[in-house]
């Protein structure tokens, strides 16, 4: 039996219907470093999809169709515009994500590769009668 696992939800905005969520406009931060920015909104971008839904969602700055998909990269969840809101509105999200997504990214870039294991590789092929 496989354990369940908590992913931790963010970017989902208040609005008429939903009240009790938190209001976008209060995480404008035009200070915000560009380039860390950047490295987020790319991150929130290249989430693997988890989930897609029939209805689009809207922004809560502009009105512009948002998306209609749930992204996550197996410890967050968000939906497809969060993006958005950094490119186009200046928001920044809470530092605990922000700080979660630095440590992956730079993780990354000074991880050891192997490539010995791929390079042994010969293909599968059915067998011959």
């Amino acid at each position: 039996m496989v354990a369940s696992a908590k992913l931790k939800l963010i970017g989902y905005w208040g609005g008429p219907s939903a009240q009790d969520w938190p209001n976008p406009h209060e995480f404008v931060d035009p200070s915000w470093d560009r380039d860390e920015r950047e490295t987020v909104r790319e991150y929130l971008e290249d989430g693997f999809v988890l989930r897609a839904f029939g209805g689009i969602s809207r922004c809560r700055f502009c009105d512009q169709p948002n998306g209609a998909l749930e992204r996550t990269d197996g410890q967050w969840y968000w939906p497809d515009g969060l993006a958005h809101y950094l490119a186009e509105h200046d928001v920044r999200l809470p530092q605990s994500f922000v700080d979660h997504v630095l440590a992956l990214v730079d993780r990354l870039e000074v991880v050891e590769r192997e490539v010995e294991w791929w390079r042994s590789q010969s293909g599968c092929r059915p067998a011959e009668d």
